[in-house]
């Protein structure tokens, strides 16, 4: 996101306010500030043009020749369809976001023609051009009024589905959808940065699966955004209360509950240049309209009124894989149980309480190489954050059973031979930035649907039912 200092007045006014109340020195805070753009509609190839009258001067820009992936007709129909709600999730990532003010293009323009456009909006601006009725960029005619609506200092951006596709797997559909984002510098006519999302979906119906591909772009586009260097956050320090961490910026620029940020420093290297370092992390507890309330992680030195900050971008989930032991403490669980797992948490938008999803290995053996054991479970963890060091009570319910090894022997995906859960207690270290070293001590129990029914021992073994006291270690990437 563009950023400039305060305007002399309001910093006049914030020095004062701080001096008198808290008598800090500042550093040259920078704080965002909202950034106007252009997103043109989408375009893919295939879409519906609308032809350009033949009284019309056009002048064709841009590739003669373009390479087209080829997909079945049924699937650009289902695609056709799905269009508008592509656009609707594109934009709806921007104003959601909080940091953009919008303008709404309806030309679509794909990237082949990006290079194309930025000429001619140069030439229009700095040379005059006296521009035909009508510019051919592609299949879509642009009036000199349109290059005039664009010649401020915008950020245009120039959304394009590249490639997408249904294939019929046999028992269901799976669709990919691959859609490019360009951004051009308005001001200097440069490109920015481009990068593509990718998604898919699968289901039993071919509308449900591309539906799936759709819905996923835009927490994938939301991340990228908010990873772009132009785009990220930028804020300050108002005020600090022991751990507790006021911060410029809130609900009007889409701040989020368990959102982060990096505490950063300026400093001058042995050679003389100017470097930022990161010195701390403050995880948002409460977001207000304006301003947002942190709790300090760490931070070396401590944090101080003035000290600048920047967005750490995360995608919105924990993912921590895990060992366990499960020790039993009833003569009919008679033997220990190793479980590998991995679980994801919800982080942005929860603070104290998050949802949680996990998926886990129980090595209780395999039955006759055909069937493979598995547990899926849903739950919940509650956080107490102590700096560095976090304690994480948590619980999770579900199902265990069996994935078959060979599909082509089994009606099903999954058979279910367990009901149960845990109960843990976790305490998580953060050793970077981005990752936490966790120990985890609970209780385990999962009762075998079919327990004691086989009399024999690997097929027993497989069923039966299983827990007890749960000791393990983990690591999580945030």
């Amino acid at each position: 996101m563009t950023v400039r200092s305060r305007s002399p007045a309001a910093t006049v006014c914030l020095l004062f306010v701080l001096l008198v109340l808290v008598p800090h020195e500042t550093h040259g805070q920078e704080f965002s500030e909202r950034q106007e753009i252009a997103i043109f509609r989408l375009d893919y190839y295939g879409a519906p043009r609308d032809p350009v009258p033949r009284e019309r001067t056009t002048v064709q820009l841009g590739r003669i020749f373009r390479y087209e992936r080829r997909v079945e007709s049924e699937t650009t129909d289902i695609f056709r369809r799905a269009v508008g709600a592509v656009d609707e999730h594109i934009r709806s990532v921007f104003i959601n976001l909080g940091r953009f003010e919008i303008i709404g293009l309806q030309h679509r323009l794909d990237a082949d023609n990006v290079d194309a456009f930025a000429n001619v909006l140069r030439d229009h601006r700095e040379r005059q051009v006296e521009l035909p009725e009508a510019v051919l960029l592609g299949e879509e005619a642009f009036t000199e009024a349109d290059f005039d609506r664009l010649a401020g200092g915008f950020v245009i951006v120039i959304p394009s589905v590249s490639y997408y596709n249904i294939a019929d797997r046999g028992n269901e559909y799976e669709a990919e959808i691959e859609t490019s984002f360009t951004f051009l510098d308005a001001e200097s006519f440069s490109t920015i940065d481009q990068f593509f999302v990718r998604t898919s979906g699968s289901d039993t119906n071919a509308v449900a699966a591309m539906r799936q591909a759709v819905n996923g772009i835009a927490p994938q586009l939301e991340f990228r955004l908010r990873s772009m260097e132009m785009f990220r956050l930028r804020s300050g320090v108002l005020e600090v209360a022991g751990r507790t961490v006021i911060i410029e910026l809130g609900q009007n620029f889409g701040v989020r509950r368990g959102d982060e940020f990096a505490v950063v420093r300026e400093r001058r290297t042995s050679t003389g240049h100017r470097t930022t370092d990161e010195t701390g992390i403050i995880v948002v507890r409460e977001v207000r309209e304006e301003f947002s309330i942190g709790r300090l992680l760490y931070a070396n030195p401590g944090v101080q009124v003035g000290d600048q900050l920047r967005e750490v971008p995360r995608f919105g989930f924990d993912i921590t894989p895990y060992g366990n032991v499960i020790l039993p403490l009833d003569r009919r669980y008679d033997r220990s149980t190793f479980v590998l797992g991995v679980k994801g948490t919800a982080s942005r938008g929860y603070y104290r309480v998050r949802p949680q999803v996990g998926f886990e290995i129980p090595f209780t053996g395999t039955l006759l190489a055909f069937l493979f054991p598995a547990n899926v479970y849903l739950g919940a963890e509650t956080n107490w954050y102590l700096g560095r060091l976090k304690l994480n009570p948590s619980f999770g319910l579900g199902l265990g059973g069996a994935v078959p090894f060979n599909d082509s022997l089994f009606s099903e995906d999954f058979y279910a031979t367990h009901v149960g859960g845990n109960l843990k207690l976790a305490a998580s270290y953060l050793v970077t930035r981005d990752t936490m070293l966790v120990a985890e001590l609970g209780f385990a129990r999962w009762f075998g649907l079919y327990d004691k029914v086989f009399n024999e021992t690997v097929v027993d073994r497989f069923f039966g039912s299983y827990g007890g006291i749960v000791v393990g270690v983990g690591l999580t990437f945030k």
